[in-house]
């Protein structure tokens, strides 16, 4: 998480842990630098805003706009929170200044709200069996009354700890653990899990859960992940739902929702898996419907995929009909962290699987420069103030942004092309849109109005009109665009109802909700907008390439402000329309080189293993995979990663006597192809005689002058 990479420059703000004599205390204690005070104008008037360094802006509808310190702090395996005592300590008053209050979030539709602000609850969620303790130190305090402002330079935080049961959740493998180090504060307590952590053995890495009718379509899909070493498998959801070992006694707690939870929360255990693609239309395989609010008051139910990615507890603790409410955890807030990352292919029937696996493949397996290419689509959202715009918002996930006073690293523009459609420059029509996506672009993001059957000014048809063989992702914060439960929205037209348009996608189930009408919008985001700049800070800023993590990790990123308005709402509706371990390539500058020419015996026997070496080289340093053709018609599957200039090797046998032509490629991790190296003839088998010894080398000979003819 960006909030957690600190620069020495911010060493002030470092913890400094205490450790407490008692075995059920947490001590963590905090310096900060003395804020800087800027003044603003808004709508002709002047404001004063605080200003600490690295520390984001917060301030939720009608409080004041204050430096907010958000902490993720580990808690023990065996153990829960049983108090917690925050002291600012060593006040300072800076003087009385008149400061901001939070403006009004808009849904982006037309309808007016209200919204009140609701209070922050220090809440413990977990994540892989790991507890993760969410709270958050204010260090300015601003008396509205007399206007004046008040800065702490230390805080501590002490965190009393009483027995409570381990989860049931913990595996123990290697890489929960190295994800947990990059959230919390406090690594030093992972000791503490390694003691009493069991490694479960990893045996599938992705499952794919489909009807039986639709189980053979994804063939194509699953051998082009095998091509990269992930193990997967399938599962029908008849044979989930028939299954009594994810049956429950409860009949709320037993319905197809609940077995399928059921099963992911059994695979996630027994087989180590990372990756969770739902392979069917909500008919098929529902979703959860989250009750959540939205406007004051205005409750909706809003349909989640969440719910098969988050496996702590029910989410309905007090078993009425109304799932994911603040208190529908078994002790509080329900699970917000996720253990698998979850994707969804609104599949009903083999060829819209065809057209996803088509996609997904093509750009998986091969590089284009196309990839270079981003296109940015903003509409005039019919506000007030410079919130009307989209490309505004748009704007905020280029390069580094630090507006909220929290940075964001977005699409980098020296190393991608992006191409600005805005009506803030010049209004376009659906049909300027169209003619651009039939170019090629490969990243389409887009702020602006939709519905469950418009989307980036399209209709249904539309869509259905691209003839683009490029395809892209595209990150929609429309409403309704991805309500795949209302019949087949249109996200599910870009993503397999045609064979053009996009490899996957994110939108959203209902409401997209945008900035205020007037400033501090531009101090302080809201909803959807948070969620688009940590994605793309998570793809550019984190190194975060998968579409499952990173719409995950955008979702956990600001789980500090999880009880702002509209934040739960977006949390449980923004969907991934697409697999959730394909990773967003980058701009490759350099391809790998051509690898050298295998090295290993070139005479042996039949039906005996030998070993080959090679290496390849890639100027940008990415990881490679190798492909390794034996002559006799057995071709390896890609092979890897490993490091640029590693020595790789690899083994074969013969059982026929003959004389073949070993050679190897390499591919990057962004799918960038060497070409073919040299070959390596190999006698099988081994005899004395001096001729089959020429006869090699002159064939040899022949094929290397025949390849260099060809270059």
């Amino acid at each position: 998480m960006k909030l957690k990479t600190i620069v020495i420059a911010l060493l002030l703000l470092m913890p400094f842990v205490t450790k407490a004599k008692e075995e059920n205390k947490i001590v963590l204690q905090y310096s900060f630098p003395e804020p800087e005070i800027k003044e603003i104008e808004i709508n002709g008037e002047k404001y004063d805003i605080v200003l600490m360094h690295s520390l984001p802006l917060h301030g939720d509808v009608g409080k004041p706009i204050l430096p907010v310190k958000p902490l993720y702090i580990l808690l023990p395996p065996d153990g829960k929170v049983k108090d917690i005592s925050i002291e600012y300590m060593e006040r300072e008053k800076l003087g009385k200044f008149k400061i901001p209050v939070a403006e009004i979030p808009k849904e982006i539709g037309n309808k007016k709200i209200e919204l009140i602000a609701k209070e922050f609850k220090p809440t413990t969620y977990l994540f892989r069996g790991y507890k993760i303790l969410v709270l958050r130190l204010q260090p300015v305090y601003y008396d509205g009354e007399s206007k004046f402002i008040y800065y702490y330079k230390k805080a501590k935080v002490s965190i009393d700890i009483e027995k409570d049961e381990i989860s049931p959740l913990l595996r123990g493998l290697k890489e929960d653990e190295e994800r947990v180090l990059q959230i919390v504060e406090n690594p030093e307590m992972i000791l503490k899990y390694r003691e009493v952590g069991k490694e479960c053995n990893k045996k599938y890495d992705y499952v794919i859960i489909t009807s039986r009718a639709l189980k053979d379509s994804f063939q194509e899909f699953i051998k082009e992940k095998e091509e990269y070493g992930m193990n997967v498998t399938v599962v029908c959801v008849e044979d989930i739902k028939n299954n009594k070992s994810f049956w429950d006694s409860k009949p709320i707690f037993n319905d197809t929702q609940a077995k399928i939870r059921n099963f992911i929360r059994w695979a996630y255990l027994n087989w180590g898996i990372d990756y969770v693609l739902l392979g069917g239309d909500a008919s098929t395989i529902p979703p959860r419907y989250m009750w959540v609010e939205g406007e004051l008051d205005e409750w909706y139910y809003v349909p989640s995929d969440l719910y098969y990615a988050c496996l702590d507890g029910s989410f309905n603790a007090d078993e009425d009909n109304k799932w994911g409410e603040p208190n529908d955890g078994e002790s509080g807030d329900v699970d917000l962290i996720a253990e698998v990352y979850v994707g969804r292919i609104c599949a009903d029937s083999a060829g819209e699987v065809e057209n996803f696996a088509t996609k997904t493949i093509e750009y998986e397996s091969k590089y284009d420069d196309y990839i270079a290419k981003v296109l940015l689509v903003g509409e005039d959202l019919g506000w007030a103030g410079e919130a009307r715009w989209g490309g505004n918002h748009l704007d905020q996930i280029i390069d580094e942004c630090n507006d909220g006073n929290y940075t964001t690293h977005g699409i980098p523009s020296d190393e991608y092309d992006i191409y600005k459609l805005y009506d803030r420059d010049k209004p376009w029509e659906k049909e300027d849109l169209m003619k651009l996506l039939n170019q090629g672009f490969h990243i389409v993001c887009h702020v602006g109005h939709s519905n469950y059957y418009y989307n980036m000014r399209m209709m249904l048809d539309d869509v259905m009109e691209l003839k683009n063989d490029k395809y892209f992702f595209a990150y929609s914060i429309g409403c309704m665009a991805g309500g795949f439960d209302n019949g087949d929205c249109i996200a599910e037209y870009f993503t397999v109802k045609t064979s053009h348009g996009a490899f996957a996608g994110i939108w959203n189930t209902r409401y997209g909700w945008g900035g205020g009408e007037y400033p501090p919008y531009d101090l302080i985001d809201y909803g959807s907008q948070r969620y688009l700049r940590e994605f793309w800070d998570a793809v550019f800023g984190e190194g975060i390439k998968e579409l499952g993590k990173a719409n995950q990790d955008s979702k956990e990123d600001n789980l500090w402000r999880i009880n702002d308005v509209v934040m739960r709402f977006c949390y449980y509706e923004i969907t991934l329309f697409g697999d959730p371990s394909l990773k967003l390539k980058e701009v490759d500058k350099n391809y790998p080189t051509k690898p050298e020419k295998p090295k290993g015996i070139t005479k042996g026997k039949a039906g005996e293993e030998y070993v080959f070496s090679t290496v390849a080289y890639d100027a940008d340093g990415d990881k490679l995979y190798y492909k390794w053709d034996w002559g006799d018609g057995n071709v390896s599957k890609w092979l890897g990663p490993y490091e640029q200039g590693e020595i790789v090797n690899a083994s074969h046998s013969w059982q026929r006597k003959g004389v073949y032509f070993v050679r190897v490629k390499v591919k990057d991790e962004h799918g960038a192809e060497s070409e073919w190296s040299d070959s390596l003839a190999v006698a099988i088998p081994y005899v004395k005689w001096n001729i089959i010894d020429i006869l090699a080398n002159i064939i040899e000979k022949f094929f290397q002058i025949f390849f260099f003819m060809q270059k």
